[in-house]
């Protein structure tokens, strides 16, 4: 078999080193729209899950020289933190040691990176197999080719570009990003991208220039990074600063974002260069009278080359694949940076994705449905998650979701985060190995209970259904409901959902539904199929008939 990848970022050329892994190939093609590998960036985090699977594949994200010449790609020049720091509102500071061992026992390590270097280094790993190395199942990348249409019969796939070539092969891998062309071409009604009214701010500033860091009036900052080896986090409920080492130490990436409600619809689509003015404006006006603000406006004034970029969002799909197409990455469920998952989950695809094929070979419509129903759950999860840690979007947690997390004693946030929740444990989110994905095809997505252990989730479940709230009078749900009707009740406090083409009345259920305030927030008077129809297990099906106006018609 041959396959064809859109896409030579994290997610592409992941994917393509995972295909090849799996045996099931005899070449592999990724074709990528850009003209050589972008160097635009700053940092980001490849979280042990993600590493996991790096270091399965040979990726180096830990190699190479911290002083290299930029882009050179030998080896990605990680930087190995030792702890998190949150700066309170009260100046005090909580640190945290990250647990590089996790779980899993495996020390994959938080790895935080240049992007450029670990884009390098993927594709360093991708040379080590081009078709002028003689290896079996080559990997080969070409530049230049940018998507114009794809089309495909019972025997093959094929992609064309706009330079008017093609390429055949028998599967088709989407891997071009939250802008999708393979999304757009093959799911044209897929709804729009949403904007979160959250602009962000990124660049580096040199260690020796950390070291020199001072206030506006001269005097030492309360916490300069210099002097922990540390990802710092300082934010309040509209702004957010978070800091961390790349390339070994030798560069201190700096990210900055600020909720702006009257903000005009933000037009660029992907970051672009702004002076210091604008970034420094908008950090006084969002940490306004907070003392951290002083900190946060030296790191801003010594950003090297500062760039700007509007924050969007997109509902989950509700499928990834087509055919001989699927999406992956971005591609198939973008999400917000606040969980530092976005590469890792890309990764995450990319794995089970390699590990479908080689279960199930040339049978590649199982191959793509056992990839999506073991990774679709998952990957929504995140994606779901990381719009919530913005605070302007969050609405708090019932006590019914106290409780259920408690219960679960699982962590729904990143491990920069230091607030104290109601779950605590981890393992879930990076002691997880995305290659074990069984010996045989699901019946359906996985949900939930399908990523716990077994014999604990069902004391938990029984606990859990103890403590459910029942109206004093349940819904029937044995009428139409018309669109209409849904869209009348489209607000937070009056609040209907469609889930599975029947219509639930969140109004008063959303204060003691675990997850309800977080659903009515995003999806009333909406669909919210994608994100939460395959997943309720038959206890959590039956509760949910209390709250069932009925079925909905278009009529």
């Amino acid at each position: 078999m041959r396959a064809i990848v859109i896409g030579a970022g994290m997610g592409g050329l992941c994917s393509a080193l995972a295909l090849r892994e799996s045996g099931a190939f005899d070449a592999i093609d990724v074709f990528e729209q850009t003209s050589e590998p972008s160097t635009a960036g700053a940092g980001l985090n490849i979280a042990p899950n993600g590493a996991r699977i790096c270091k399965w594949l040979g990726i180096d994200l830990d190699g190479g020289d911290p002083k290299g010449k930029h882009g050179a790609i030998d080896g990605g020049r990680a930087a190995i933190l030792e702890t998190t720091r949150q700066i309170m509102p009260d100046g005090t500071v909580s640190a945290r040691k990250l647990d590089h061992k996790t779980a899993a026992g495996d020390n994959a390590g938080f790895h935080h990176m240049h992007r450029l270097d670990l884009l390098m280094c993927l594709y360093k790993r991708a040379d080590d197999f081009a078709p002028d190395k003689g290896v079996s199942s080559p990997i080969s990348v070409q530049m230049n080719k940018r998507l114009a249409g794809i089309s495909q019969d019972e025997n093959s796939v094929t992609a064309t570009f706009s330079d008017g070539s093609s390429a055949r092969g028998d599967v088709l891998i989407g891997a071009d990003g939250v802008n999708s062309k393979v999304l757009r071409l093959l799911w044209p009604d897929t709804k729009p991208r949403r904007w979160t009214e959250v602009i962000c701010y990124r660049g580096l500033i040199a260690r020796e220039d950390v070291a020199k860091l001072t206030k506006q009036d001269g005097r030492p900052m309360d916490n300069n990074p210099i002097d922990s080896f540390s990802m710092d986090v300082i934010k309040n409920d509209v702004a957010f600063c978070m800091t961390y080492w790349v390339r070994g130490g030798e560069l201190l990436n700096v990210w900055l974002a600020y909720y702006e409600p009257n903000a005009e619809d933000f037009q660029a689509d992907d970051w672009y260069p702004i002076d210091h003015a604008d970034m420094i404006k908008h950090m006084n006006k969002g940490f306004g009278d907070d003392p951290r603000k002083e900190d946060v406006l030296a790191m801003a004034a010594a950003m090297e080359s500062p760039t700007k970029w509007g924050l969007y969002d997109r509902d989950a799909f509700e499928s990834w694949h087509q055919g001989r197409v699927c999406l992956l990455g971005d591609a198939a469920h973008p999400m917000l940076p606040t969980f530092g998952q976005g590469a890792s989950q890309s990764f995450e695809d990319a794995a089970a994705l390699g590990k479908a094929f080689e279960l199930h070979r040339g049978d590649y419509k199982t191959a793509l449905m056992h990839y999506e129903r073991v990774r679709h759950y998952r990957a929504t999860r995140f994606q779901f998650m990381s719009k919530f840690l913005f605070k302007h979007l969050e609405p708090p947690d019932s006590d019914e979701r106290k409780i259920l997390m408690k219960a679960l004693n699982e962590r729904d946030f990143p491990a920069f985060d230091h607030e104290k929740r109601a779950g605590d444990d981890d393992a879930w989110i990076y002691a997880f190995d995305a290659r074990k994905i069984g010996d045989k095809l699901p019946t359906k997505k996985y949900g939930p209970w399908d990523f716990r252990d077994r014999s604990a989730a069902a004391e938990t479940r029984k606990k859990l259904s103890q403590t459910l709230w029942k109206p004093s009078v349940s819904l029937k749900g044995d009428r139409k409901v018309t669109r209409a009707e849904v869209a009348a009740h489209g607000t937070f406090d009056n609040c209907w959902i469609i889930i599975r083409n029947k219509v639930y009345d969140f109004s008063e259920w959303k204060d003691r539904h675990p997850g309800g305030p977080f659903v009515a927030r995003m999806y009333a008077g909406k669909d919210a199929t994608a994100e939460f129809g395959d997943y309720h297990s038959r206890l959590a099906e039956k509760h949910m008939e209390h709250f069932c106006v009925g079925e909905l018609t278009d009529d």
